[in-house]
């Protein structure tokens, strides 16, 4: 059963790696509306932050969707994304890239308080460009992932726009 799969959510059936991956894809745009209109933006780090866990966990849904390596139980976004570049023969140094991009979401969907305060100053450090940098790797890791897929040729995947996914219904 592949309920998670499909493109059009109407139904029981539904796509969640791609409503999550919309909804970032809205919110960037907003942000990104609102910083041309205005120098001083409403919940801006606030915005920030809810955008890398916005796409990180689109990422995270999408590589868990289409591990390589089904087993009993889910490996991380890590181990299969680092299975998918030995797979595919794709750019070694996406593997130090993709663990940047998981470790900043990580630390802003599951910051708290620590001991010596780290998880607090790491999301604090979160800026406009450390957004823009991990929301553009996001979009990078799902057009690798659908690269790799639309290879096969019965694939479903030709109509699938993810330069304008946030605008269809």
């Amino acid at each position: 059963m592949h309920r998670y799969y499909f493109i059009d959510s109407n139904g029981e059936d539904t796509n969640l790696q791609l409503y999550s991956l919309k909804q970032a894809k809205l919110y960037w745009a907003a942000l990104e509306h609102d910083i041309l209109e205005s120098a001083e933006v409403e919940h801006f780090h606030e915005r920030c932050v809810f955008i890398i866990c916005t796409i990180g966990l689109s990422v995270s849904q999408l590589l868990g969707q289409n591990n390589p390596e089904p087993d009993s139980k889910l490996p991380s976004p890590s181990k299969i994304f680092d299975s998918l570049v030995d797979k595919h023969g794709l750019d070694p140094s996406l593997k130090d890239q993709f663990k940047e991009f998981i470790d900043a979401y990580d630390h802003c969907r599951h910051f708290g308080l620590t001991n010596d305060g780290s998880r607090h100053f790491q999301v604090s450090q979160v800026t406009l460009d450390k957004a823009r940098k991990f929301y553009g790797f996001g979009l990078l890791v799902w057009e690798t992932v659908v690269d790799i897929f639309r290879r096969d040729p019965e694939s479903e995947l030709n109509d699938l726009d993810l330069e304008r996914i946030e605008n269809e219904p």
